[in-house]
């Protein structure tokens, strides 16, 4: 009987790259404007950020930073 490895790569994630949509979305760390952040929200699921985000309950979203600098970098091609 053969076994097959596979392998898992291991995320380097912290908690610290979570940051409330809404507060994220007034910081000086936000790269785009507050409208233009409301709306690659509203759109994520059509224009590829909807990996930024991450739902915490019916009202409340985390945004996961360098995925959202990755999806914002990708969208400017950058």
């Amino acid at each position: 009987m053969n076994c097959i490895e596979t392998q898992t790569s291991v995320s380097n994630t912290t908690l610290s790259e979570y940051v409330n949509k809404n507060v994220f979305a007034t910081s000086p760390d936000c790269p785009v404007t507050q409208p233009e952040f409301n709306w690659l929200f509203k759109q994520r699921e059509h224009n590829g950020f909807a990996s930024a985000f991450v739902k915490v309950s019916a009202r409340s979203f985390l945004v996961h930073i360098p995925s959202f600098i990755s999806c914002l970098n990708a969208k400017r091609g950058a």
